[in-house]
């Protein structure tokens, strides 16, 4: 249950800041998922991990695209706004995939060993290619984004980190596992881009 409502605050969370002059890059990024794929998912066994993570983000897209129809209807008082269900169909699968991915990778996060460090980086990586999306083309993004951004790698970290040897590890994986980040996001870019 604790999973669900994890969710669907996040998905709450993101349909209101898609509102909110300066906390848009909330709705529009990636942190609040991965966030939400990191938490749900760190420690536990694959089926737990692949779950909880599905789990979560299915309720978090769910109320994210129901709860921006319900903010815009009180925000602008009798206009109609309808929620696109191809597009919602769209990110509720990308939502399970995105579950199988995290509970799969993620739930190494805190261990010790190489898989945990790719699990890590990898999050890193999907982090600083959120950031690096936000930033192109103006080298200009939100300053409270980026502060919460680099507050949720040393979060990552601090979970991540169990010894001197894996933060090696770590460091050796951050280059490659940064760019497979980035281009995880593009991916996920382009598909809001074609289901629009």
């Amino acid at each position: 249950m604790g999973i669900v409502v994890s969710g669907m605050f996040s998905g709450g969370l993101a349909a209101v800041s898609y509102y909110v002059a300066g906390l848009e890059w909330l709705a529009h990024g990636f942190l609040i998922w991965i966030v939400l794929g990191v938490t749900t998912t760190a420690g536990h066994t694959l089926r737990t991990a692949v779950r909880r993570a599905s789990t979560a983000l299915l309720s978090g897209v769910l109320v994210f695209y129901l709860g921006k129809q319900w903010v815009y209807v009180l925000e602008y008082a009798g206009a109609e706004y309808s929620v696109d269900p191809k597009r919602m169909a769209a990110w509720l699968a990308v939502a399970v995939l995105a579950g199988v991915a995290c509970g799969t990778v993620f739930r190494h996060i805190g261990r010790e060993g190489w898989s945990a460090a790719i699990a890590t980086t990898t999050a890193i990586g999907l982090l600083f290619g959120d950031a690096a999306r936000e930033l192109y083309p103006t080298l200009s993004a939100d300053p409270v984004f980026l502060v919460c951004t680099m507050l949720v790698v040393l979060v990552i970290l601090l979970l991540a980190v169990v010894s001197k040897r894996q933060f090696g590890r770590i460091v050796l994986m951050a280059l490659p596992c940064a760019g497979f980040g980035l281009a995880l996001l593009l991916a996920a870019e382009l598909l809001e881009r074609l289901t629009w």
